[in-house]
């Protein structure tokens, strides 16, 4: 069964927002972020113990996310006051307690893992979780493309067809990315500088950058050249392929000024954690939609609004695991990061072209679809019209039967006439 045969409504990336910054649930994303730096700072005392840890809440509130629909789960891991006098600060207190369930799950895996892979001697415990580091780079760049085509993809299929103009095109979308990355190259050296900077010494002092970003916008729009051209003179493809490639160049654009920002800007910590922070929020985000978009053949949900935010703290605490322990390996928090946009950059440009390719292919079945109905319509009316017709052809022939003939004997018109009275009377006649 398709998502579309689904008796539910997908649910759209404001509403799962929402849901995820509930107050009824808001207190697990606190003690999320509070442990996480926590975790960060003790990884150099021991990173086989934090390597663990993290795995373990992982784990912990990967497992709460399997037993969400239970009702007695539900009620342990999510706020309801029951005292409505109680003050703000008691509430906020009280609330809390809807975590301990979790972390008792995580402490008590901590203890069973730890010391079943041989405590602080294991070797191989940290690399696998650094490995994962990788496996997040490149969610972003999935997880992103994920939302932006369900995003962009509605209603493929009552588009209108589009004339399409290569250079206008490309030259619309130079102007606008490019616009993009002077206006960040220059909101960065502005942040960085204590006096205001001019356009002319920002595009100077960006020149690089603006550079990086020309050469692979390039790139970019030359391997999609083809698919551009085919969308651009499809029905219901055509805005579409524009919009996404403008979407796309600019996560890119992005992810390259991080890059650039870290090597050749002077950055604050403060700035490198809040950036960080929001991509991987918006990854975690987009990867659990994706998720509880998708449906299974018996036309359920993969992963159900009430698992959505266990879910995503569970990869919340895999991912910053993964950039903890490798910031040792890297001696710095600032090469893993550098190495993960890349891996998004590299990860995204490869998708361009497969998702202007599968969204043609999208968007001809939508359409096949939408004939084939058009015309089952059609035809239901074509025979409801027949239909009437013969109905009405029938009762137009029912004031020619008549039930009161005998077909064989046939009807014989002088039968009950009394020929005597008649007789009688044209004698009288003739005698007067």
């Amino acid at each position: 069964m398709s998502a579309g045969d689904a008796d539910f409504e997908n649910i759209n990336i404001i509403q799962l927002t929402k849901r995820m910054l509930s107050p009824k649930t808001l207190p697990h994303l606190v003690v999320a972020g509070l442990i996480s730096v926590l975790l960060f700072y003790l990884v150099n005392i021991n990173d086989v113990l934090t390597s663990v840890a993290f795995l373990s809440l992982s784990l912990s509130y990967l497992i709460i996310s399997t037993l969400a629909s239970n009702s007695a789960v539900s009620k342990l891991t999510t706020y309801r006051p029951t005292d409505n006098d109680m003050s703000i600060i008691k509430r906020l207190f009280s609330s809390f307690k809807i975590t301990i369930v979790p972390l008792l799950l995580a402490s008590a895996l901590i203890g069973l893992v730890y010391y079943s892979i041989g405590g602080k001697g294991n070797n191989w415990i940290v690399p696998v979780l650094g490995s994962l580091f990788i496996l997040w780079s490149v969610a972003q760049a999935l997880s992103f493309r994920v939302g932006m085509v369900e995003w962009l993809g509605n209603g493929l299929g009552d588009a209108k067809l589009h004339t399409y103009r290569e250079r206008i095109s490309t030259t619309s979308q130079i102007v606008i990315v490019q616009s993009f990355a002077f206006l960040i190259v220059w909101i960065g050296q502005t942040l960085n500088s204590a006096e205001k900077i001019s356009l002319g010494e920002a595009f100077l002092g960006g020149f690089l950058f603006i550079c990086l970003t020309t050469l692979v916008q390039i790139v970019t729009l030359w391997i999609t050249k083809q698919e551009r051209e085919a969308a651009g003179s499809e029905k219901g493809i055509a805005a579409f392929s524009f919009k996404w490639m403008i979407i796309s160049q600019i996560f890119i654009t992005w992810h390259l000024f991080s890059v650039y920002r870290r090597n050749f800007m002077e950055t604050s910590p403060i700035s490198t954690i809040f950036e960080e922070s929001i991509l991987m929020a918006l990854t975690v985000l987009f990867a659990v939609w994706s998720l509880t978009t998708y449906t299974v053949n018996d036309g359920k949900r993969l992963v159900s609004e009430e698992a959505s935010l266990p879910l995503a703290i569970s990869f919340a605490y895999a991912y910053a695991g993964s950039v903890s322990v490798l910031s040792v390996a890297f001696d710095g928090v600032e090469g893993v990061m550098t190495v993960g946009h890349l891996l998004s950059v590299i990860t995204m440009i490869l998708l361009l072209k497969p998702t202007l390719r599968n969204s043609r292919i999208s968007s001809k079945i939508e359409l096949s679809s939408s004939d084939n109905e058009n015309q089952l319509v059609e035809d239901t009316s074509e025979g409801n019209e027949t239909d009437e017709k013969n109905s009405k052809n029938e009762d137009s022939d029912e004031w020619q039967k008549d039930d009161g003939i005998d077909w064989e004997e046939g009807k014989n018109i002088a039968k009950d006439t009394d020929w005597k009275n008649d007789d009688d009377e044209i004698s009288k006649s003739s005698e007067t």
